[in-house]
């Protein structure tokens, strides 16, 4: 018999290939073992989802350390954390959506509201349009947002020459697995129980501002003081890029109505 992942030898008494580590499937895929081998994954206590998802909050350090120095069989590495993250959102996002298609959409503010009579109507439809197009590709754009909060967690952690840009990359990709799995959990709620999406959208992202806080507290053992410091620096950066991004929008935005409308 041979392992059907890395074609090793086996003999017929081996439970698990001594090679490459996978399960030695001996019988045909059943309803049955299809349920628990599913239970066994993501429904069993003492499972790796279950594992990742609470030590991430209440031990972040030895769940992101311990896979960046090579601990990768006790929790669910960053790649496959972030698949299921990001399926998640799309569960979460494909049934409110279905329920309520503009649930979110925040209801325009009195500022707003004001400003619209200075906006043109073709520039207010484009700005709905892609409210809902971040909204259906917001997996996609947190991905591509990873290289950039790295980039800041880098320069603003600098100083302390614990961890190289990639690293802040797998660090960056478990937080923000994280808030995108516990808010998925929170719209869902929120939704059932009829809470506006925009007390929502700021609850959660304070939460994920202070979430970000704790992982690197935990990671760098700093002062409260050195915390809040470097907080406020990448804050700046933070601001700093989006508001880059905000005038290449808005400039990109005028020429396509300028000229090519």
């Amino acid at each position: 018999m041979n392992c059907k992942n890395c074609k090793t030898s086996l003999n017929s008494e081996q439970h698990y290939c001594f090679e490459c580590g996978a399960k030695v499937i001996k019988n045909r895929l059943t309803v049955k073992n299809l349920s628990a081998d599913f239970s066994e994954q993501f429904l069993s206590y003492d499972n790796k989802f279950f594992s990742t998802f609470i030590d991430l909050f209440k031990k972040p350090e030895a769940v992101i350390d311990g896979y960046i120095n090579g601990t990768r069989k006790k929790y669910i590495n960053v790649v496959q954390y972030l698949a299921i993250s990001i399926t998640l959102l799309g569960i979460q996002y494909f049934i409110i959506n279905a329920i309520n298609p503009g649930y979110f959409i925040p209801e325009p503010s009195e500022f707003d509201k004001l400003m619209t009579k200075y906006y043109p109507k073709e520039a207010l439809e484009i700005f709905t349009s892609f409210s809902r197009s971040m909204n259906e590709y917001l997996g996609l754009i947190y991905i591509i947002g990873l290289p950039a909060s790295a980039l800041i967690s880098w320069v603003v952690f600098l100083n302390e020459r614990v961890h190289n840009f990639t690293e802040h990359i797998v660090i960056n990709m478990y937080v923000t697995d994280q808030y995108i799995i516990s808010s998925a959990i929170l719209y869902l709620i929120a939704f059932a129980l009829g809470i506006d999406v925009t007390v929502l959208i700021i609850v959660v992202t304070s939460l994920y501002v202070l979430y970000f806080a704790f992982v690197f507290y935990r990671l760098y053992k700093l002062s409260v003081l050195a915390l809040i410091i470097r907080f406020v620096f990448s804050m700046v950066l933070f601001l700093a890029v989006t508001m880059i991004l905000s005038i290449l929008t808005g400039l990109l935005l005028f020429l396509y109505l300028k000229f090519l409308k």
